[in-house]
């Protein structure tokens, strides 16, 4: 399109007996491109240029990487991963490829949502919410903590009208205690009070909260931290 508007304001001035010079200033375009679009006998065609998306050369893994229930990656785990292959583009040709495989019914559906099954044993995973409740004549925020067994969704619940880290490590310990076992991993999600750093733009390991993994070595089982902005990942919670 530009070379069209080029063309256009060239043949103009030149009509009107300006130099070359004069034009080539004037329009901020160098000699050579005004004695090149002078010799154009009509007007030149726009054409698109097609630019290769770098996305596109991992193309097959990515499909892999989002429809296959053994990975299950969101886009910026896929990011994550693309940089390891040697990747070095952005995060939105990712996210325009995925929204293309998600209109294909024929690769994924929109609304597919992966059914994550674990062993016996193998997960827990741990979360909490807030209610406005009357305690004591007065209206109180409590907090809700909760532990699931992910095999047999068996749950443990109590409350606390604190959420600091000394809450939240008092609470897992409890819960575990009242479910009456510890299970291999507990999936938890990123407050500071467990997860100092989960960036999912970076390749750095994910950095846990020294008090929080003191407390998971004392019980024995694993910290496992969710992907970021992908809540389906502990559905069960």
């Amino acid at each position: 399109m530009k070379d069209l508007q080029d063309w256009a304001a060239v043949q103009k001035l030149y009509k009107r007996r300006r130099n070359i010079t004069e034009i080539a200033k004037e329009l901020g375009i160098s000699r050579t491109t005004v004695y090149k679009l002078l010799a154009l006998n009509q007007e030149p065609e726009y054409q698109r240029t097609d630019y290769p998306c770098k996305v596109r050369l991992y193309s097959e893994q990515i499909i892999e990487w989002r429809t296959n229930t053994e990975f299950d990656f969101n886009g910026t785990r896929i990011l994550r991963e693309l940089k390891k292959l040697g990747y070095k583009g952005s995060i939105s040709p990712v996210y325009t490829f995925l929204n293309r495989l998600n209109e294909n019914d024929t690769i994924i559906s929109k609304n597919a949502t992966v059914r994550i099954e674990t062993p016996v044993g193998d997960q827990a995973q741990f979360d909490w919410s807030e209610y406005q409740i009357w305690v004591g004549g007065r209206k109180r925020t409590v907090y809700c903590f909760a532990i699931i067994l992910a095999a047999c969704r068996k749950k443990a619940v109590c409350f606390s009208l604190r959420v600091n880290a000394d809450a939240i490590y008092e609470a897992i310990q409890e819960l575990f205690e009242d479910i009456g076992g510890v299970t291999l991993e507990l999936l938890i999600d990123n407050p500071k009070s467990l997860v100092i750093e989960n960036n999912p733009k970076t390749e750095e390991e994910i950095e846990y909260n020294p008090k929080a993994l003191l407390l998971v070595k004392h019980l024995g089982t694993e910290l496992n931290a969710c992907n970021c902005y992908w809540p389906k990942t502990k559905g069960y919670v």
